[in-house]
């Protein structure tokens, strides 16, 4: 401002001076020589002419100095006014290091007085991990006089620590001699946060790319490549500087390529995300793998389409799995179709049986009859008890061959799924076993309140089936006592009938439930060792699964479970 405004001004205002002046000292002695004759005079007046200029010079200069110095003082005090409103930390250091100016950003910021900061008080606020290096860069930057650029925490007023970009240079006097430092701080607290979370995002991409059993990939504007994760080295064998440059099309067998450049073609024209785009790629071995593609557009800062980013994945085993899945299900589907075959002959012989096999077995049982009633009295005991052993015979026939019937039928007939009160159900099935052995002396204890969800008339045969056996086998017992009810095992609701029967020996348990196996003779207790084959398959029809526990002569308890959407619920017992 002072080179600017006061000298332009001084020097226009010394030349008009110096043009006055100066034609007032050449006409005033020229007309002083024409007027005055008295050579004294003429000194006198010349004496009073140069006081009289003297006079009017000082006053010039007095005035020009005045302007001047007021130009120069508004100016410092402009200046200094911006310096300490300036929003940055702004500081001054003389030759000796030591801080002689803080402008109130700096002091607003830290707390402090300007007392308190100046010289090297400022240096309290720095952090003390910090002021061993800040400190020793300070001075080696006086020592060279190089301009400096220091990063350091330096403690706010409100106690917390920020991030402080100091920027300091030399500066001279008008003689060009060095006078010390002025420099401006930035508190890049924020910056620098979002630098570490950059670097941080930085680093957990490249984690996640470099350590994912994913490749990673991205390509430009022209489908080149321009960033390969290194797992391209495990999926391909091709080391990421390879790959570099090239399009997908050339990793891929020639066929491949041709199949797959018109999708490419037009996510180029269109870019959209596409997912789960399967392609045949070719290690560098020469061997195949079958990848999984997933991309999605990137656009850059103009909202320009720049390219694709993605991720391959390696589905060569999926594939061959899907292959073998396939394989065994053409197998199932033949083993279906056989299955089906042997129904319909099961079918088929269950009709003979029913049919051809019971007729003889019925004429056997009527001719016994006839003969035991036509020769009564002729026959003897001997003979009598020999009939009686053939419809006894006859009849256990056609017990059996209803009991196979029923076992086969149950795996055929559809599930008719409805509620069922299996507490009720007990109760009658009790009721009935007492009906037809009221000799029998038996506590049955039935919990209440036990329901279910399946076929009624399947839950039906097996209680009765389990209810049965458990009467059967009580039947030495003075007191019988049968329990049914529902306990909870290992997290699971379980169905139980427990008895104080015969009990069974548990190496032989695996022998419990399969066809025709019995764990005692026919003459110790009767049956065909089909029931608890019928209670397997159809606990196992509902989802469920049957499996007893017991000890000889200590009783038995046979427990079955229903799937979980099909039981009921009471309070458990044990």
């Amino acid at each position: 401002m002072f080179r600017k405004r006061v000298i332009p001004a001084s020097f226009r205002i010394s030349i008009l001076y110096l043009l006055i002046g100066g034609a007032w000292v050449f006409f005033s002695d020229k007309i002083l020589a024409v007027q005055a004759e008295d050579r004294a005079a003429i000194i006198q007046f010349s004496i009073a002419k140069g006081l009289l200029f003297v006079s009017a010079t000082a006053a010039m200069l007095f005035v020009l100095i005045s302007r001047s110095m007021k130009e120069i003082s508004q100016s410092r005090d402009f200046y200094l006014k911006v310096f300490e409103e300036f929003p940055a930390l702004i500081w001054r250091a003389g030759t000796d290091g030591a801080c002689d100016y803080l402008n109130k950003t700096w002091l607003a910021f830290t707390g402090r007085t300007r007392e308190q900061e100046l010289g090297y008080g400022w240096a309290e606020g720095v952090h003390p991990e910090d002021l061993g290096n800040c400190l020793n860069a300070y001075r080696e930057a006086f020592d060279s006089r190089n301009p400096f650029v220091l990063e350091y925490r330096l403690r706010r007023h409100d106690g917390e620590y920020r991030w402080i970009l100091d920027s300091g240079r030399p500066y001279y006097d008008q003689h060009d001699k060095f006078a010390g430092y002025i420099g401006s701080c930035y508190d890049m607290t924020e910056h620098k946060r979002t630098e570490q979370a950059l670097a941080q995002s930085e680093r957990r991409f490249r984690d996640l790319t470099e350590n994912t059993s994913d490749w990673i990939w991205e390509v430009g504007r022209t489908l080149r490549y321009v960033y390969v994760s290194p797992k391209i080295t495990d999926l391909l064998g091709h080391a990421p500087a390879d790959v570099l440059g090239k399009t997908p099309f050339d990793l891929m067998p020639p066929d491949e390529a041709a199949r797959l450049r018109p999708a490419f073609d037009e996510f180029m024209k269109d870019p959209r995300p596409f997912a789960a785009l399967e392609n045949v790629n070719v290690r560098r071995d020469g061997s195949l793998v079958v990848l999984e593609t997933s991309g999605i557009p990137l656009y850059d800062a103009e909202g320009q389409f720049s390219g694709f980013r993605g991720i391959d994945r390696d589905i060569s085993a999926r594939k061959a799995a899907e292959e073998r899945i396939n394989t065994l299900n053409a197998e199932l589907a033949a083993k279906a179709a056989e299955l089906e075959v042997a129904n319909r002959e099961l079918e088929a012989f269950a009709h003979t049986v029913s049919h051809d096999l019971r007729t003889p077995l019925t004429n056997i049982t009527l001719s016994c009859q006839v003969m035991r009633e036509i020769c009564k009295e002729k026959n003897g005991d001997q003979c009598n008890e020999l009939i009686q052993g053939i419809c006894n015979a006859a009849e256990r026939m056609d017990r059996l061959i209803t009991s196979l019937l029923n076992f086969a039928r149950i795996s055929r007939s559809p599930l008719n799924v409805q509620p069922v009160d299996l507490s009720e159900m007990a109760r009658v099935i009790a009721a009935e076993l007492q009906l037809n052995q009221p000799d029998r002396r038996v506590t049955f204890i039935i919990a209440e309140g036990i329901t279910a969800r399946g076929d009624g008339n399947l839950l039906h045969i097996v209680l009765t089936n389990l209810l049965g056996n458990a009467w059967k086998y009580t039947r030495n017992r003075e007191t019988a006592v049968i329990e049914f009810g529902m306990t909870e095992i290992e997290g699971k609701q379980a169905y139980f009938v427990r008895d104080n029967g015969a009990g069974f020996d548990m190496n032989q348990a695996d022998k419990l439930f399969g066809a025709f196996q019995r764990l005692h003779s026919a003459k110790e207790y009767e049956g065909y060792g089909i029931g608890l084959a019928t209670v397997k398959r159809i606990v196992q029809r509902h989802g469920g699964s049957v499996w007893a526990a017991g000890e000889v002569e200590k009783g038995a308890t046979f427990y079955f479970t229903l799937a979980p959407e099909w039981q009921g619920e009471a309070a458990p017992s044990a």
